[in-house]
């Protein structure tokens, strides 16, 4: 899969191997400021004997929460969430599976789930609202849940290259071929891991280290925290919250439509990827559908803006789907903007 979804997984945490198609989508060089996200601190309880990783910066309000993209995790910000903390409070966090955080043996990952992690995390590090949300592709999909769950708590929203309610259904419609190719890539990973994660309890898979198929990481992450990765993905049940991501994605995408979803004045701006017709998010075997498809995404982006009387759409210029990785002063902006507007004037 090319696809938008995987966020990059370029930057992301993505135990697998990297698809060819996926390999052309993005062009970023290694992030070595992600190291800083794998140092063992911001580990919080959200129930018993299962922890979420918070990484927070800064001081101020409102405090801004960073989610990343579906095989993404808080270093997917790492060029973004230092800077935003010069200003305020800043914290990027790892659903089950990813990042620095446990599995989850238990609980489907569902975006209600994954909404509810995000919150008894924030709780349990003493974090308090009033928050910005900020959410990266398939991170809109916290992001919604979160405001609509939590209006009083949200000052703004900043939605970076969002995935959208409905995404696969408006995909499938808009491009037959590009959706069948997303659905595979979802079912290929729900299997590889799930594969990844019995062979380590068997004893056939080695673990330990960075190494194809179970732990092959995108080059973007530097040597350090793909080591760091690698020894807590010797854990199946991080593996098995990460493929049980992939398999909720289409589910999720219904889980988040609601009609009628209004937020009134709440500060909003979504930031669209600048190169996405060239077909960044699309296998190029859908090429002659890369046309209807981005102008579908565009159009939902413009509708997301349009949940707040004060919502605007921007363009990233020359960014791919890793925006905040590609042109992360645009994402900078943004988000400061949106925390200017959410402070009593």
């Amino acid at each position: 899969m090319v696809g938008k979804h995987i966020v990059g997984v370029a930057a992301a945490l993505a135990c697998g191997a990297v698809s060819a198609q996926a390999q052309v989508i993005q062009d970023v060089p290694v992030v070595e400021a992600m190291n800083a996200y794998v140092e063992p601190t911001g580990l919080v309880e959200v129930e018993a004997g299962r922890r979420i990783h918070i990484h927070c910066l800064g001081s101020g309000s409102p405090t801004v929460v960073f989610t990343a993209g579906l095989g993404g995790w808080s270093g997917s910000w790492a060029l973004v969430q230092p800077e935003v903390a010069k200003t305020t409070r800043a914290c990027a966090w790892d659903r089950a599976g990813f990042g620095l955080s446990d599995g989850d043996a238990q609980n489907a990952q569902t975006s209600d789930q994954t909404t509810q992690d995000l919150a008894k995390a924030l709780a349990a590090a003493g974090e308090r609202g009033p928050f910005v949300l900020v959410g990266h592709s398939a991170g809109a999909f916290e992001t919604l849940t979160f405001v609509d769950r939590h209006r009083d708590q949200a000052a703004g929203v900043v939605f970076v290259d969002p995935t959208r309610p409905h995404d696969m259904a408006r995909e499938a419609k808009a491009g037959p071929k590009a959706a069948a190719a997303d659905r595979a890539y979802f079912a290929s990973e729900t299997k590889r891991l799930r594969d990844c994660a019995a062979g380590i309890e068997a004893g056939t898979v080695k673990t330990g280290a960075p190494a194809a198929p179970c732990f092959q990481y995108y080059p973007e992450i530097p040597t350090a925290a793909q080591t760091a990765l690698a020894r807590r993905d010797a854990e199946p049940a991080r593996l098995r919250a990460q493929a049980s991501l992939y398999e909720e994605y289409e589910p999720n995408g219904e889980r988040v439509a609601r009609d009628g979803r209004d937020w009134g004045d709440l500060p909003l701006i979504v930031v669209s990827a600048g190169a996405a017709a060239d077909g960044g998010l699309w296998s190029p075997d859908a090429r002659d559908e890369h046309a209807a498809l981005f102008a579908d995404w565009t159009d939902s982006h413009k509708t997301l803006a349009k949940l707040s009387r004060q919502g605007e759409r921007r363009v990233a210029e020359g960014a791919g789907h890793l925006v905040q990785l590609q042109k992360p002063q645009v994402v900078i902006e943004a988000v400061l903007d949106v925390v200017k507007a959410a402070r009593p004037q």
